[in-house]
Order: C-alpha cells, then sequence, then structure tokens
C-alpha cells in the first residue's frame, strides 16, 4: 500500500513527447517511483529512459539526464528524419520499398500460386458438368466444323446433365446454411462448422461463379464485365454480415476467372487458353507454394521487426542496439522460431541489448501493458477472447491471473524478452486482432491478413519445451515441408517427361489433401489443462509449421481454457486499455500518477478515456472510485474536468480508488483500502488555467542547480497560442506556418490532439509536447502529490513479486 506508481498512456510519438515532459519534472523533483507503467507510445519514453538509466549504472543523474532528453528531442522522428534530407528521403524510399513489397508483391506471388492448382482441381472434378458436356464448345467446334460455339451452347441448356448443375451448385450453399444454424446452436465443435460454413460459400463460388461468366458474360465486351462486377463486390460492404468475408470474396472472384479460362478454354484479358501455357504456370505455382511458408511468415512478421528497429534506434542508448541500432534483432525475428537456437543462446549471441530481467534490479520497476488476443481461459462465450498481458521483470502474466496458477513460469520468461521488444509489442497499434477495437474492425481482419498489414507479433508461449525436443523433433517441421510439395513436384516433373495426366491429377490432389488435413488440424481446440494426444499434437503443429498458424490466425481460432494458446498473438496494449492504470491498480499502490497523451476527438470527451479504463477495473479488479469528497465519479469528472469554460481548463484531476477483497464468506466484498490518483493530461495554451505572468526556465528551476536551452527548449515551460497553432503537418520544420492550418488540421489535427497516424514529429512539435507535460506535472503538483505517501517502503520487487 506504501507503493507508488506512474503510468504513461498510449498514442505514439504524441504521447511520448508529453510525458518526456512529465518524466523530466519528477526527475528533476527527485520524485519516487516505484512502477512505471507504459502501453503503446508511452512506452517509447519509459523504456528509453531505462535503458539509459541502466547504462548509466542504474543511478539518476542530471547530466545524463539532459543529454537523454535532448536525444529524444533531436530523434523525435523515428520513422522518418526529415531534418536531414537525405536521410529523409532514404527512410521515405524504405519506408514505401517495403509497404509495396509485403502488401502487394508478397500477396500476389503467395495468393495466385494456388490459382492454377486450384482450377484444374475444379476442372477434373466438375468440368463435364459445369461444361453441360465432356468438352469445351470451342474444342467441340474445331472438330466438327459444321457445328457453331451457339448451336453447342444451345445443345447443352436442353442436356439432362443440367440437373446436375443445380445440385453442385444448390448442395455446398445447403451445407454452408445448415452449418451456420448449427453452429448458433451448440458452443462445442464452433471452430469446425464455421469452416463448414465458409468453405461451403466458396465452394459455391468458385463453381457457380465461373459458370456464370462463360453463361451470361462471354459475349459482353471487357468494360462492360467491369461494370458489372465491381458493384457487386462493393454490395458485399454494404451489409455487417457479409461485409466481414469481403476479402476472401475478391479472391474467389480472381479465381474465378482462371477457373473458367481452364474449365470452358476462354480468355482472360485477351489472353488464350492454351495446354502448354497452363503446363507453365502448373510449374511457376509449384516453386511459390514450395516457398510460400518462408516468404509468408516474412511477410507477416516484417512490420513488427521494422517498428522495433526503427523505435531502439532512434530513442536507446547505442550501446543497448549498436551503431545501426540492430541489438536483439536478427534473421531469426522474421520467423515464429528457430529450430537450432533458444531464446537463451540469442541473448546470448545478443548480449548487448537489454532483456526484462536485466532491469530487475533498475527503479521504477517497468511494467508493459500488451494485448493478449484469441484466449478465453473459460469455455464461456460470454468471455472476451482478449485480455491484458503484462510483461515485467518479475514475471509475464495475465490481467485476470487467478493467484494459484502461474501461466508461463518455466516457460516464457523475463530474460527470454528483450525491453524493445516489450515495447514495440505494446505499440503495435495495426494488427490482425485488435482486441476491444475488434468489432469495428472485423471488416477489414481477412484483408490485413492476406496482406500482412501487421505489427503486432506471435510468441511461441512454451519456447523452452520446444527447445529441448530430440533433434529428429527439431527438424520434422523441415521434412513436414518438403513432403507438402514433393507429391505435386514430382509429379508435374512426370507429367512433362510423358505427357500423361493421370500424373498431375494425382500431384495436385495429394497436394489439396494434405492441405485439408492441415487445416483440420488447426482446427483442434487447445488450451485445455491437461492436453490429450490430439490436442498436444495440434500445438505442436500450430507453432511448428507455417501453415497451421497461418489458417488458425485468418480464421480466428481461440484457444479456450488456462492453459495459454500454442503461439500467443500479442498485439497493442491500448487496444483494452490506453492509460495504464490497471496493473497499478492491481498492486494496489497508494498513490497513482496516470498521464494521458492519447488522442480525444474533442474536449468534451475528455473524461471518456478515463471513465472507460474505470469502468473494466471494476469489473476485473473489483475497484471502487469517487471523486476527492466522496461524489459520483462520472459527476465529478464531468463537474471538476471535463465542462471548464476555455482559460479555465485544468490540466490534472485527482480522485481516489477503494480496494476490495471478497469475502471470506463467499458473499459481499470487503473493503481492504484505498488511495489517491492524479490525472494529467494536455491542453491548449488558450484554453488551460491562465497564469498571470510566465515562468522562465531560469526561474523555475531556481532550486534546482539546472538550466535548460532557451533556443532548444524555449524560454520556459509555458506555450503561447501563437507557438502551437504553427505546428501544422509533420515533417520538417518549414512545413510549420499558420497559412495552410486549416487542412493540416483536418489531415494531421492540431495541438494538443495532433493525430496518433502522425508519427513524423519535428523536434519543434516534440518540444512543444515536452514543455506542455513538464507545465501539466507542476500545474498538478505531482511531485508533491507522490512525497504525500506515508509509512514503511518495502523492497517493490519483492511486493510485486509477492502479490
Amino acid at each position: 500500500m506504501a507503493k507508488v506508481g506512474l503510468a504513461f498512456s498510449g498514442g505514439g510519438i504524441r504521447s511520448a513527447s508529453f510525458c518526456s515532459g512529465v518524466l523530466r519534472r519528477l526527475l528533476q523533483k527527485k520524485a519516487n517511483v516505484d512502477f512505471l507503467s507504459c502501453v503503446s507510445g508511452g512506452g517509447y519514453t519509459g523504456t528509453a529512459y531505462l535503458d539509459w538509466k541502466y547504462q548509466n549504472g542504474k543511478k539518476d543523474s542530471p547530466e545524463w539526464h539532459r543529454e537523454f532528453f535532448e536525444h529524444l528531442r533531436s530523434r523525435s522522428g523515428a520513422f522518418c528524419n526529415w531534418q536531414r534530407p537525405c536521410q529523409g528521403i532514404l527512410d521515405s524510399a524504405i519506408l514505401f520499398t517495403m509497404t509495396v513489397f509485403v502488401a502487394l508483391i508478397i500477396p500476389f506471388l503467395l495468393w495466385s500460386s494456388y490459382a492454377c492448382p486450384l482450377a484444374f482441381v475444379i476442372d477434373f472434378l466438375f468440368g463435364k458438368i459445369l461444361r453441360g458436356g465432356g468438352k469445351p464448345c470451342s474444342k467441340v467446334v474445331q472438330k466438327d466444323p459444321s457445328m457453331t460455339i451457339k448451336e453447342c451452347r444451345a445443345e447443352r441448356l436442353t442436356s439432362p446433365i443440367i440437373y446436375k448443375q443445380f445440385a453442385l451448385f444448390a448442395a455446398p450453399i445447403a451445407v454452408a446454411v445448415l452449418s451456420s444454424v448449427i453452429k448458433g446452436l451448440f458452443t462445442k465443435g464452433k471452430g469446425l462448422f464455421t469452416f463448414l460454413s465458409t468453405s461451403g460459400f466458396v465452394f459455391f463460388g468458385l463453381v457457380f461463379i465461373p459458370w456464370f461468366i462463360d453463361e451470361f458474360l462471354h459475349l459482353i465486351p471487357m468494360w462492360m464485365k467491369f461494370l458489372i462486377i465491381l458493384p457487386t463486390f462493393f454490395l458485399w460492404f454494404s451489409f455487417p454480415l457479409m461485409r466481414k468475408n469481403a476479402t476472401l470474396v475478391l479472391v474467389i472472384y480472381v479465381y474465378s476467372f482462371v477457373i473458367n479460362w481452364k474449365v470452358f478454354n476462354g480468355r482472360v484479358f485477351s489472353l488464350e487458353y492454351n495446354d502448354e501455357l497452363f503446363s507453365t504456370l502448373m510449374g511457376v505455382s509449384t516453386v511459390l507454394l514450395w516457398i510460400a511458408p518462408i516468404i509468408g511468415t516474412i511477410q507477416q512478421r516484417i512490420g513488427h521487426v521494422y517498428n522495433r528497429w526503427r523505435i531502439q534506434r532512434a530513442f536507446y542508448t547505442p550501446s543497448s542496439v549498436g551503431t545501426w541500432g540492430c541489438g536483439g534483432i536478427s534473421w531469426r525475428d522474421l520467423f515464429l522460431r528457430c529450430p537450432t537456437c533458444s531464446p537463451h543462446m540469442q541473448r546470448i549471441n545478443l548480449s548487448r541489448a537489454l532483456t526484462l530481467e536485466d532491469l530487475d534490479d533498475v527503479k521504477p520497476i517497468y511494467i508493459g501493458g500488451i494485448t493478449v488476443n484469441k484466449w478465453r481461459r473459460t469455455t464461456s462465450s460470454k468471455e472476451l477472447d482478449y485480455e491484458l498481458l503484462t510483461m515485467s521483470p518479475n514475471g509475464i502474466e495475465r490481467l485476470d491471473r487467478p493467484l494459484h496458477e502461474s501461466e508461463f513460469v518455466g516457460k516464457l520468461m523475463p530474460m527470454d524478452v528483450f525491453l524493445s521488444d516489450a515495447m514495440a509489442t505494446s505499440a503495435a497499434a495495426v494488427d490482425h486482432h485488435m482486441g476491444a477495437y475488434e468489432g469495428d474492425d472485423a471488416s477489414f481482419k481477412d484483408l490485413k491478413v492476406m496482406l500482412g498489414i501487421s505489427m503486432g507479433t506471435a510468441v511461441v508461449a512454451d519456447e523452452r519445451h520446444e527447445g529441448k525436443r530430440n533433434c529428429l523433433i527439431q527438424f520434422l517441421p523441415l521434412v513436414i515441408e518438403v513432403l507438402r510439395i514433393l507429391p505435386l513436384m514430382l509429379c508435374l516433373i512426370l507429367y512433362w517427361q510423358t505427357g500423361r495426366r493421370r500424373y498431375l491429377v494425382i500431384g495436385i490432389l495429394t497436394f489439396f489433401g494434405l492441405l485439408i488435413l492441415l487445416t483440420l488440424t488447426a482446427l483442434i481446440p487447445t488450451g485445455s489443462k491437461n492436453p490429450g494426444r490430439l490436442e498436444r499434437i495440434a500445438r505442436w503443429f500450430t507453432i511448428n509449421v507455417a501453415y497451421v498458424s497461418f489458417v488458425r490466425k485468418t480464421i480466428g481460432v481461440t484457444n479456450l481454457g488456462p492453459n495459454p494458446p500454442p503461439v500467443l498473438r500479442l498485439s497493442d496494449g491500448g487496444h483494452i486499455e490506453n492509460l495504464g492504470i490497471l496493473p497499478l491498480l492491481k498492486l494496489r499502490l497508494k498513490k497513482i500518477v496516470v498521464v494521458n497523451g492519447g488522442r480525444t476527438i474533442c474536449d468534451e470527451a475528455y473524461g471518456a478515456t478515463l471513465l472507460a479504463a474505470l469502468d473494466m477495473a471494476r469489473k476485473k479488479l473489483g475497484c471502487s472510485f469517487s471523486g476527492m469528497d466522496g461524489r459520483d465519479i462520472a459527476e465529478d469528472i464531468q463537474d471538476k474536468f471535463v465542462n471548464q469554460p476555455p482559460g479555465s481548463q485544468p490540466s490534472s484531476y485527482r480522485f481516489k480508488v477503494h480496494y476490495y477483497d471478497k469475502d471470506p464468506s463467499g458473499y459481499g466484498k470487503t473493503k481492504v483500502g484505498e488511495a489517491d490518483i492524479l490525472f494529467i493530461a494536455p491542453r491548449h495554451p488558450d484554453k488551460t488555467v491562465q497564469k498571470k505572468g510566465n515562468e522562465t526556465w531560469g526561474e523555475v528551476l531556481r532550486d534546482i542547480d539546472i538550466d535548460l536551452e532557451a533556443g532548444r527548449w524555449g524560454p520556459g515551460p509555458e506555450l503561447s497560442g501563437e507557438e502551437v497553432d504553427r505546428l501544422t503537418f509533420c515533417c520538417c520544420e518549414g512545413c510549420h506556418g499558420v497559412k495552410c492550418r486549416g487542412l493540416s488540421e483536418w489531415m494531421c489535427g492540431a495541438f494538443p490532439q495532433h493525430s496518433t497516424a502522425n508519427q513524423f514529429f519535428t523536434p519543434a512539435m516534440f518540444t512543444a509536447y515536452h514543455r506542455e507535460g513538464y507545465r501539466a506535472c507542476m500545474e498538478a503538483n505531482a511531485t508533491e502529490f507522490l512525497a504525500e505517501s506515508q509509512g514503511p517502503r518495502e523492497d517493490a520487487a519483492k511486493a510485486y513479486a509477492t502479490l
């Protein structure tokens, strides 16, 4: 209860800048902080500070503090440094090239590789039914010149085979609808019925659309086809139930043209079908299918690696990350796991980069807030499938972990996690799974999976156990990847040598048969406390076979049970709670300072983020909140913090938290303590509480033997409206000015609420938010607030470990 904590919220570089000003003030006043909870952008500043402190003997001193904050200011353009034009051009080129490679080139290679094999299977199994005869009409006319294509089509319309066509189209629809109904009625087997439902609709599209193209669109000009097909695709985005699979529909449309090209020997974009060309494309597809797991894994993980590299290179000490900023990052980070080395071996090879364990005796204790997705501890559908995962030098755990359970002890330990990796994961604002934002974002989740648009990461939950397996098991995944495609490759070669079609049939059917087996493996439930043999097999395949992991991610298979999922899907901690206050409330600290650098759309919504976090604390931790005078917290926030006129808007708000435990009898709760919380947020200079005169840095720091350079940090902490209103656009100092203020505010926002998507800060923007954080901390009397804590002070690390 005597401990105090500091929370740095999410909000990208904007929050990092604001939090840095608060941190500077607390350090100068020698405030005693036991825990530092960071989320997303707040972790830029929080982890960089701890990295610098570790490299400076684990002690604070004004000398390296001055260098540290100047380093943050000068490197605020972490992703694109336009203070140096040549560097800015290079950074922009790297970012653009990587985006094109990840989101366009790789998806095209991956998804196009399945088109020809799939077209061959559809033609072999259902081609005769779709055509209404044995051969395409184009080949029938070649053999019998007396018959026209029109006559051939008319004759087939009257054929009895038309009833088989109806059955072919109706059967998958019936399976899909029936599976959807069963899925809604029963909890168990939900993943299987979801798969059957989706597969039914996909199969219908793959057989019906090619037939529809041939029957109704073959005489229509290409431009008219686009006028018919494109509106049909956009129609999917108009209905929520259909919108969820809109990207899948796009893939089906593309595949349908290839299937039509093969089944009906037609023409696609003026490209006439011939067997030799199709055979060549099959060879290209086979090669792409062989290398698909490698390039697919790189595609899904490179965004996280790039994000981590840019941030740590910008803000951490060179002694931690090296000259090029790559400390702790290697080629192994582009793959889910390396069969030849464990995380401990990686630490030995990359010993300069700090792990969480290295900070076990550095104060304050770092706590990183991360969202773990697709994991319910129970089988109840009412429980959310995401939760806050905290990473600190003293352990890794879910927020809702019962005291008697230790999910990651002996599996995933602080020594296995690099500090920069925890920071970058907590800042993964864009991911396939978005926690609390999943509902708003679900429409495009499959699109993001397909395009590899992700900054989140995947971590093997029990890498230590996987690393102890014998040599044969370690290299078995490589054997599986070879065997997955080897039959198709060998049969294709035999087909080229002999010209016998049956070899191609055997190879392709074997390939898709193996894919179906792997897909069914991905659907096996995991999470049981005592997993059986089948579940253990499924967990191993999820960890070691890229295709199985990809299927689980795409379909969104949820791990049900207390046992962690085989692969943890991690994303931004702000996808649950953006303030970072929940871990500190769980520790039941005596004093908590919450620094909110997150974006608020308008002044009226200033308290919304805080109220949302407090509501979660009520539900998850059993806390209760009130104003300092006992007033209802919602009314108190609105009255004292939100609904204040311009010129009188405070930058801070103070309130109480009441801690409760469940009563031993099992009924009700017993109050076990209370604490004070100080909430700090930025304000526009024209709206904040006005002062008669602005203090200079010399006046502010007269009791501290430190001074700041006015040329870099302004004349003092107080800003003027003119200073902040000129901070338009984002790339370089030359972009700032008041001429394009309206356009800039629409595109990038305005101080103190520049868009979180704007990560291209200039030193001038960093300085403004830094000064505002310093001023807000002064106005809130944060150092005096923290000093109010009374009572004996135990060792914080021991207290955390006990809790």
